[in-house]
């Protein structure tokens, strides 16, 4: 009966949330914006499991360099940066194309477009970082056959609203599960040569690769660079970034140069490498704007270069929420 009530007032407060933020946004967006950062503020206080499993992967990761009033601030960024994106995902859903394109620029469309004249299909490869939310949207309105590969909630009537709202904004999905569909429509999609988005900066335990990534060892999942091995797809990254005055940047990068030569699982290992290092180049370059709470799950790397300086890992993982209650 709790877990059907539950459900219930979370569809509501959702569903009144998004008509009334879409309504509000357009005629009062300064004013949301302040209201957003505020909120950001209160949420940084009063949602504990966040501010702790979020400092705790910041101290680990880039600690050494920083002190505490500097983690906290990188937290604190994070969710500023998300409530605005809300903000701005509800301003997206009345505005014409030629507003958005006014809100958010872009920078190398052109890699896009090269690697779709290679045939094949593009994954677009991207994190939560910045205004995730809208990548999909910015690349829709450049007139590109784009689909978003999304996770969705387990309510279906949840569900089922959050692919309504991401219509509205421009953004056909495909759901990650089931997994045997989702891989159907994945290989349809790329075959007609047409656009991914995929985020993958998801470390938790699980199948994977193991990889280095800031100075941890992590579990990062094999489905990108499985993906572009099957079809020949290339790999276009790409971060919707939060510029210092508040405005939001589509920078897309050159296509990676995947490994094809080999076969196999080294295959798939070093193109797993090769995502995961982009990732990390631009969480290090934006930290305040990334999701420290993707970092579930890692252990401690320690490189020692007898022969070949080859990582000597220990065999117990530690979870990055070890200590949050």
């Amino acid at each position: 009966m709790l877990d059907w009530f539950t459900g219930k007032l979370t569809y509501f407060v959702t569903w009144l949330g998004l008509k009334t933020c879409c309504r509000v946004a357009r005629v009062f967006p300064k004013g949301l914006f302040r209201l957003s950062d505020r909120m950001s503020s209160v949420a940084f206080f009063l949602i504990r499991r966040y501010r702790d499993r979020s400092t705790e992967n910041i101290r680990v990761t880039l600690g050494d360099s920083l002190d505490d009033a500097a983690i906290d601030r990188i937290a604190r960024g994070f969710l500023r940066n998300f409530f605005r994106s809300c903000v701005e995902a509800g301003i997206a859903v009345e505005a014409s194309d030629e507003e958005f394109r006014a809100r958010v620029t872009i920078l190398g469309r052109h890699n896009v477009d090269a690697a779709l004249a290679k045939g094949n299909g593009v994954i677009v490869l991207s994190a939560h970082l910045g205004n995730f939310l809208l990548l999909g949207s910015r690349l829709a309105i450049e007139g590109l056959p784009i689909y978003v590969l999304v996770n969705q909630p387990r309510d279906g009537r949840f569900a089922k609203l959050m692919d309504e709202y991401r219509l509205k904004v421009r953004q056909k999905t495909i759901h990650a599960r089931p997994r045997r569909v989702a891989l159907q429509e994945l290989h349809d999609v790329l075959r007609r040569n047409q656009v991914v988005v995929v985020i993958a900066d998801e470390y938790r335990r699980g199948s994977g690769i193991e990889v280095s990534f800031l100075g941890r060892l992590v579990i990062a999942r094999r489905g990108p660079a499985t993906l572009a091995m099957r079809t020949g797809a290339a790999i276009v990254p790409a971060a919707m970034v939060r510029q210092p005055d508040d405005s939001v940047r589509l920078i897309i990068e050159p296509e990676l140069e995947l490994e094809r030569t080999s076969r196999g699982k080294s295959q798939i290992r070093d193109n797993t490498i090769l995502v995961t290092r982009w990732v990390e180049r631009t969480v290090r370059a934006y930290p305040n704007q990334w999701n420290w709470m993707n970092l579930r799950s890692w252990k401690e790397e320690t490189m020692v270069s007898a022969t070949n300086g080859a990582p000597v890992q220990r065999e117990t993982y530690q979870e990055a929420e070890r200590g949050v209650r």
